[in-house]
């Protein structure tokens, strides 16, 4: 209460001052940790529904970002609501309005939620960017992530009042990101490893292509006193992008993703967490194995971007895809060794699941934390090495 009076009396370049004072207090004054997780999991989990009301948010050809968040955030929170009784889901929105960010957060504090989660979609003057992405409260390492922290936080600027009620931040200046991204989570461990689960989830359940976990100045994470995240499902300026996610089967494709998760999550933290959570990498729906090199099946090969669940791919494990040469490579399927990824071919061939159209000039790609190492025809490997697929 007294830090708040004075802080409220203290120019602008005081309370950055002051900010920083309070930093280095309470890292260095002993005893202090901060609000605890609870190890035996969680009861209770906000959902925050990006934007709302006259907020738009970005704005696609044929959507807007209020519209998608709020879809997304219901069918999680039911989808957890559903399956998880003992968790109490709350929103800090459930239809088009308007609420502003310091509300959102209190919602998540007042109600001392364990978790909070943020979903927003990415938006680029390019329309060639594409994929997922997961934010948490930190040191921006890139001028890409402090211009996204730059688009969700201008939201404040529709607000009344908004110059007292966040003690002058300017969410365009770019040094009022300094004093703020001081402010790194004390939850930062827990935030990075859901962040981690979610993204790992975004692939293999929704087919979304990983642009990684990341760190920036997000207000809203920086007022809530919990683990907390900020999720970038997708970029409506890029077309094809933003029809995949209008398309309501994939919006409960990201919705299981994000409720599978947090469901995840919750088993790491019902007893102590000895160490991050490594991804794992699958063979096929079943195997798992965990391997920094993968192999996976490349199937086609696209100058426009299509959606994982083309009528095509309908039949293929784990479809992704990634973007090399200027074309869409469209991959199936993991493996953890060259061999592994060829009897995964055969197997997928021989029960039909990669059509005949696709099975020809389908290739084994061995890649390296996301990038393609090399590419080798399946088929030409097999009569070279006199194995042949009989269907």
């Amino acid at each position: 209460m007294v830090f708040g009076i004075i802080f409220k009396k203290c120019s602008k370049m005081m309370k950055r001052c002051f900010l920083q004072f309070l930093i280095f207090y309470f890292i260095l004054v002993p005893g202090y940790q901060g609000s605890a997780q609870n190890v035996n999991g969680f009861n209770k989990i906000v959902l925050d529904a990006g934007h709302g009301g006259y907020d738009k948010g970005a704005i696609g050809k044929d959507s807007q970002e209020k519209d998608l968040t709020l879809a997304l955030t219901l069918k999680t929170g039911k989808l957890i609501k559903d399956s998880m009784p003992a968790v109490d889901v709350i929103y800090t929105r459930t239809s088009d309005k308007f609420v502003e960010l310091h509300k959102r957060a209190a919602i998540a504090n007042e109600n001392a939620a364990d978790l909070f989660i943020s979903i927003h979609c990415n938006s680029n003057l390019s329309p060639k960017p594409f994929g997922t992405e997961t934010f948490v409260m930190g040191l921006h390492k890139s001028a890409e992530n402090l211009e996204v922290a730059k688009t969700e936080n201008a939201a404040i600027l529709m607000e009344e009042n908004y110059t007292n009620q966040y003690d002058g931040f300017d969410p365009n200046l770019d040094e009022d990101y300094i004093t703020l991204n001081m402010f790194q989570s004390a939850h930062i461990e827990q935030s990075l490893e859901l962040s981690r689960i979610v993204q790992n989830k975004m692939m293999k359940v929704a087919g979304m292509h990983d642009l990684g976990v990341k760190q920036a100045g997000f207000v809203v994470l920086y007022l809530t006193t919990m683990p907390g995240i900020l999720i970038e499902i997708g970029f409506i300026s890029n077309p094809a992008e933003e029809k995949f996610l209008l398309n309501t089967q994939n919006q409960d494709k990201i919705a299981s993703a994000i409720f599978e998760a947090v469901k995840d999550y919750q088993a790491t933290i019902e007893k102590p967490v000895l160490s991050i959570i490594e991804p794992t990498v699958v063979i096929d729906e079943k195997q798992e194995v965990t391997s920094e090199t993968e192999y996976r099946i490349g199937f086609a090969s696209f100058k426009k971007l299509q959606p994982v669940n083309f009528s095509g791919f309908s039949e293929m494990p784990d479809v992704r895809y990634f973007y090399i040469n200027k074309r869409y490579l469209y991959t199936c399927g993991i493996a953890n060794t060259f061999e592994n990824a060829v009897e995964l071919y055969i197997t997928l061939s021989k029960a039909g699941r990669i059509g005949e159209k696709y099975r020809k000039n389908a290739e084994i790609i061995e890649l390296k934390d996301n990038e393609v190492i090399s590419r080798v025809n399946a088929i030409q490997y097999l009569k070279k090495n006199n194995r042949f697929v009989k269907k």
